[in-house]
């Protein structure tokens, strides 16, 4: 009798056990896939923050190559479509307003982002003070001759086309690049109308230096060659970025130069003759960059001769360190 009281509870053990498997497989099931889900939601986690990683990664290194590069100001000038006007010129349809590319192109070999600055048609201090604000630094082009009006003194008949719009707009935005301490690099008339926009003044021609004009204007179509050597001075701005050289050969494309220098400034290098500054740097204010030049680098640089590459690269190494500083 108790071997069969015996039995019967272990049958009923049995089948109660047998009766829970169903639960704990259920249970164990329900485990296993909430740990697999968990597992998953881990690795698409991972997954997501391994190409957050990435693509930040890719984009620091795309800020290094573009978003971290200064924005360079490239002003603008006025080019008469009848070559029989000066000062106050007629625009028509056809006017424009001017950055040769040759300019555009040596900023971007330096690693600078080029934005062309034109000249305001309605000239407002406000709206330039505005231009000036949207960069890091400015360069100065080349272009007409500057108006004498500028430095108070009557104009030679041997004075080229002017444009006293360009000469304003040009001028005012030079003094408010200085205010702001972004550097300034002018180039042939950028050169020039620098030295005005700060006081000095100019030979409206170079037969006024008693100098011959031809060995300091070439053919257009020759700036890639060599027209004159200068005379580069020792321990200038000029011969810094230059590795120390002492003279080399330059091309040529003016007709006014540098007459009185304006205060501030000094002297880098002279042409071989003597009378005719090349290169020019401001030491007025230890915390401003202001450099030019009368010749042409970026001919150069356009025709694959690098020998004044060093020169944009300091340009835009002096507009990194003031945009970084800000």
């Amino acid at each position: 009798m108790e071997s069969s009281d015996s039995m019967e509870n272990l049958n009923g053990k049995i089948g109660s056990t047998r009766s829970k498997i169903p639960c704990i497989l259920l249970t164990i099931s329900v485990i296993l896939i909430l740990v697999s889900f968990i597992l998953i939601i881990s690795v698409l986690v991972q997954i997501k923050d391994l190409k957050e990683s990435q693509d930040q990664s890719q984009g620091q290194e795309q800020e290094k190559k573009t978003g971290h590069a200064p924005v360079i100001g490239l002003t603008g000038k006025r080019e008469p479509t009848n070559p029989n006007e000066t000062i106050n010129m007629t625009e028509d349809a056809l006017t424009n307003d001017e950055v040769q590319i040759h300019y555009i192109e040596a900023i971007e070999r330096a690693g600078g982002i080029p934005l062309s600055l034109p000249v305001l048609q309605t000239f407002n201090i406000e709206t330039l003070k505005r231009q000036i604000e949207l960069v890091d630094a400015l360069l100065i082009q080349g272009g007409l001759d500057v108006d004498p009006s500028f430095y108070q003194e009557d104009r030679d008949d041997k004075l080229g086309q002017t444009n006293i719009k360009t000469d304003k707009y040009l001028i005012e935005a030079i003094k408010i690049a200085n205010s702001r301490k972004i550097p300034i690099l002018g180039i042939c008339r950028g050169m020039q109308i620098l030295n005005v926009a700060f006081g000095g003044n100019l030979f409206q021609d170079l037969s006024k230096a008693n100098i011959s004009v031809p060995s300091h204007r070439q053919d257009y179509t020759q700036l890639c060659e060599v027209k004159h050597n200068i005379s580069i001075l020792d321990n200038s701005l000029m011969s810094k970025m230059l590795n120390g050289q002492k003279t080399i050969g330059v091309n040529s494309w003016h007709h006014q130069a540098v007459d009185r220098l304006a205060e501030g400034f000094k002297v880098d290098a002279w042409a071989e003759d003597g009378k005719i500054v090349e290169a020019m740097h401001y030491e007025g204010d230890p915390d401003q960059w202001i450099f030019a030049v009368q010749f042409h680098p970026e001919q150069f640089m356009r025709c694959g001769n690098d020998v004044f590459k060093p020169i944009f690269d300091e340009f835009i190494k002096q507009a990194k360190n003031k945009r970084d500083k800000k």
